[in-house]
């Protein structure tokens, strides 16, 4: 419910900058326009449908409703735009926590991966990114104890602390920046 949160506020932002009169126009084109207002739209829409097969217990069609998302059509491919890559690294992240939830820890690192090639920036998004990548490894850790796997485990465990203090301090630096 927090990521829905997260792009009902992006969504909510833009609309208040149209509003205001705010897009400014430099070399780059317009800060906010209808493609981008399109796909912020569509965002939402998709992380809606995957809530609902998410709460009908239907992970891997929630895991396509995000695919779509991530696959489909981009505003201003030409150039990076600062909210398609939140909204593509938070997509990410929740698809990572997703493939966790089916067990499925390496398609889990996978979505992580790419979710942190749009997010390499110290934002909320790559902290987040660290966060369930953490969480990834300490329940590979989980995993191979169970199978027997010791001194696997271990070095899982030690993987998964460190991802865990990376994004508690990329989020320091978020919180302290005192750039605008």
């Amino acid at each position: 419910m927090s990521r829905l949160r997260t792009l009902l506020g992006w969504i909510a932002l833009v609309l208040l900058m149209l509003a205001a009169g705010c897009s400014k126009k430099d070399d780059a084109g317009p800060a906010v326009d209808p493609p981008l207002l399109a796909f912020l739209s569509q965002a939402r829409a998709l992380h809606h449908e995957a809530n609902v097969h998410e709460a009908a217990g239907e992970p891997a069609r929630a895991v396509a409703a995000l695919e779509r998302l991530v696959s489909g059509p981009k505003p201003h491919p030409e150039r990076t735009v600062p909210e398609v890559e939140e909204v593509l690294s938070d997509t990410y992240a929740r698809l990572g926590e997703l493939r966790l939830q089916s067990g499925s820890l390496d398609a889990a690192a996978a979505a992580i991966q790419e979710g942190l090639s749009h997010a390499k920036e110290p934002t909320y998004f790559r902290g987040h990114l660290f966060e369930v990548s953490g969480i990834i490894e300490e329940a590979r850790a989980t995993s191979l104890a169970d199978a027997g796997r010791a001194d696997d485990a271990k070095r899982a465990r030690e993987r998964a602390l460190t991802l865990l203090h990376e994004a508690v301090e990329i989020q320091n630096k978020v919180i302290t920046d005192k750039a605008p």
